[in-house]
């Protein structure tokens, strides 16, 4: 008699789609007291339970770790960003596999598991063509996936992956093209092919927007809807937020408002051309999270079309605060701040038709962050509530499932893996693929939302990004805020009550020594459990070029790009800046014919391209959107040629020479003020054309493909490898 093995049987469970907003600060959906439309994401909160005392960690790659694990962020070796191993264990920059995955726990008991948008998880350097895969999605759980690895990407011209493949961009896409809409009909055709073939089975969605992290990009008819709208600036924002919190009960009664952050002066004290400017920069803000909430609707309502809908538990959330990198004035790139360069508002207005949501890459200015974050203290990166206090929604599935409801119960990201696990009725392993499993740190959220009324349990929480410090223990938090480049053990601890005091606004620390000391105890008894020593404070652009691992592609000196190979990301290109460097190729212009880009690495932000263009060579060095050009005086030989650039820094600052060569002569020469002082752009590197966002500046040619014949080119470091060890630290 024929027979079949037993196979695993998930029908009866229901679907799970976790949804991940992108530094959205607390005060930013119309359900948590803002007047941007978000009536999608409002429609989840009145069917089911928002939360006003959920916390992250402050930044991406940490946060994501946690909230597919149910395990620490340090603890797993996120501390930081996945682009950065700084030779610690809790400092991988990859998730240990030790700690499985809700997607490799799903598949496990019979779901389909389908990942879309921002991954953020995978080293850089590993985000090639050569691998290794075992941090990519597929290889961390995941059955299908589409959407980009790094931290962020061009909405107009994303660095798009499908499964393990890089998609090839086409040659030009529609005016209409935006990455959100990209990212819902990716989505919904998975789960119509899914549905569509295995009707019972249930799956699991992951859903990362890239919105709203920078560069903020949004649909014109989207930011026209809000032009005007913020002209009363940012305190009168802030204000009207707060007051909405208050009368709707998504704050407590009695809750202060703290008085502005550091750095961010009253509206009323600005010259009429800055209240313009600053004006603007969140007129897209509103346009992009607006559009990215109609999105998100066009897929919650196509579940419901196809009856999924009723039998589908989603989890909403933003990964941190709002984020504080648009610095002063905002940014129109998303590179200046990495190097810590902050772009002036002389520069800014001369720049302001800039600021539409299309042509630059826009960051708000720290006004706008704050208003983001209403009512509470600081910004993404730090632990004060503005850093890790965000937005949470939870829709259940079933008749006896609360809606529209609010609960205050302190919760953690870790939270999210054990009550999915709960709702489905599934068991965190012990053991994975012959793995013994690290923890569940966190607790499941089904009590709170079941029994609000019930007695909380007692627990303890720490938080740790940059330096920056904190830990919550029953309704008491200790936190301390680090300057970059100083000693830890001189900052100073702040004590709160959160219990009474919601936005942080009386510090309690010189009243209550003995409460803080207890805490502070606690806090280094956690961070020796979690793997969060030893402390680094240093800016993520340094730390990437610095401590870089043995085996990493990046660690040499000598680059062989062979012409027709696949892009490259960022975190696998050469590290040029602060380098010595030449890129040299042998080209054919058979009959005089061949113009186009050889090599590029960058967008419009910033980078640079080697190129022929108007049968000249050409180095177009791409400083924050200034466009530095380089050309050879006469045409290039009709036939076989060696051309090159060199740049070496000059030793004055970050100033360097630039030399092009032709057959060895030199044909032009000149000197660049300033170059990148560590990193160069977050997009990657192409050979032969210009296939994204353009580096170079724009000529109407579209990719520029090169029309000549080159075979292969060459990037070499001129002083080394750049790979400098690790120091011993006594």
């Amino acid at each position: 008699m024929p027979s079949w093995p037993d196979g695993v049987d998930a029908s009866g469970r229901p679907n799970v789609v976790v949804v991940v907003l992108d530094d959205m600060g607390f005060g930013s959906l119309g359900c948590y007291g803002s007047e941007i439309d978000t009536p999608t994401m409002d429609a989840l909160a009145a069917d089911g339970v928002q939360f006003t005392n959920f916390h992250a960690t402050a930044l991406c790659s940490p946060t994501r770790a946690c909230l597919l694990t149910g395990r620490n962020q340090h603890a797993v070796g996120m501390a930081y960003l996945s682009h950065v191993d700084d030779g610690y264990p809790g400092y991988r920059g990859r998730i240990t596999h030790r700690a499985a995955t809700l997607a490799e726990m799903l598949r496990e008991v019979g779901y389909n598991t389908l990942a879309v948008g921002k991954w953020h998880l995978a080293p850089m350097d590993q985000t090639t063509a050569a691998g290794p895969y075992d941090q990519w999605p597929l290889g961390r759980g995941f059955e299908r996936y589409c959407g980009f690895l790094e931290a962020l990407t061009d909405h107009y011209f994303p660095e798009l992956y499908r499964d393990n493949s890089l998609v090839p961009p086409p040659d030009a896409r529609p005016d209409d093209y935006h990455l959100t809409t990209d990212l819902i009909d990716q989505s919904i055709a998975y789960v119509r092919d899914q549905t569509s073939v295995t009707p019972d089975k249930p799956f699991f969605l992951y859903l990362a927007f890239g919105a709203t992290h920078c560069p903020f990009q949004a649909p014109e008819e989207f930011v026209a809807k809000y032009r005007g709208r913020y002209d009363v600036g940012w305190d009168v924002i802030r204000q009207q937020r707060y007051r909405r919190q208050l009368e709707e009960g998504i704050i407590p009664p009695g809750t202060k408002l703290p008085p502005a952050n550091d750095g961010v002066p009253a509206w009323s004290e600005l010259e009429p051309e800055a209240q313009q400017l600053y004006a603007k920069f969140q007129e897209v803000y509103a346009g992009f999270l607006d559009h990215t909430d109609h999105e998100l609707g066009r897929l919650l309502g196509y579940l419901n079309s196809i009856g999924r809908m009723d039998d589908t538990v989603v989890v909403l959330l933003s990964d941190n605060g709002a984020s504080q990198e648009g610095g002063p004035h905002g940014m129109l790139d998303t590179t200046s701040y990495e190097n810590g360069r902050f772009p002036s508002l002389a520069e800014n207005l001369a720049r302001i038709e800039e600021v539409d949501g299309r042509t630059a890459h826009l960051n708000y200015p720290l006004g706008w962050a704050q208003a983001a974050n209403t009512p509470l203290k600081r910004y993404k990166q730090n632990t004060h509530a503005g850093g890790i206090r965000t937005s949470m929604i939870m829709r259940l599935t079933g008749a006896d499932a609360p809606r529209g409801v609010r609960r205050d119960r302190f919760h953690h990201v870790t939270d999210v893996v054990p009550t999915i696990l709960e709702v489905v009725g599934v068991e965190a392993p012990t053991v994975h693929h012959g793995l013994p499993q690290l923890p569940i740190d966190g607790i499941s959220m089904c009590r709170t939302i079941h029994q609000p009324d019930a007695p909380a349990t007692s627990r303890t929480q720490y938080f740790e990004t940059d330096g920056h410090r904190a830990i919550w223990r029953d309704g008491w938090k200790a936190v301390a805020w680090h300057r970059r480049g100083s000693d830890c053990d001189e900052d100073r601890w702040e004590l709160y009550h959160l219990a009474e005091d919601f936005s942080e606004a009386d510090d309690l620390a010189e009243q209550l020594p003995d409460k803080l000391a207890e805490l502070v105890d606690a806090w280094w008894a956690e961070a020796e459990r979690n793997q969060v020593l030893p402390l680094d404070d240093r800016g993520f652009a340094e730390r990437a070029t610095v401590n870089i691992a043995p085996g990493s592609p990046r660690n040499r000196s000598r680059f062989v790009y062979h012409r027709g190979m696949a892009h490259v990301g960022t975190g696998a290109a050469p590290l040029v800046a602060g380098h010595p460097f030449e890129i040299r190729t042998s080209i054919d212009r058979r009959e005089g014919i061949g113009n186009g880009v050889l090599l590029t690495h960058g967008s419009v932000n910033s980078g640079y391209c080697l190129l022929v263009r108007d049968d000249r060579l050409e180095f177009d060095y791409n400083h924050y959107g200034t466009h530095h050009r380089f050309r050879s005086p006469q045409p290039l030989p009709p036939d076989r040629s060696e051309v090159a650039v060199r740049v070496e820094p000059s030793g004055e600052g970050t100033a360097a020479s630039v030399v092009l060569l032709v057959d060895g002569d030199v044909v032009a020469k000149g000197r660049l003020k300033e170059t990148f002082e560590h990193f160069v752009a977050f997009q990657g590197l192409d050979v032969g054309a210009d296939r994204y966002s353009p580096t170079r500046l724009p000529d109407g040619r579209g990719t520029f493909a090169f029309s000549g014949d080159f075979d292969r080119i060459v990037v070499e470091l001129l002083d080394g490898p750049p790979g400098r060890g690790h120091q011993t630290i006594d």
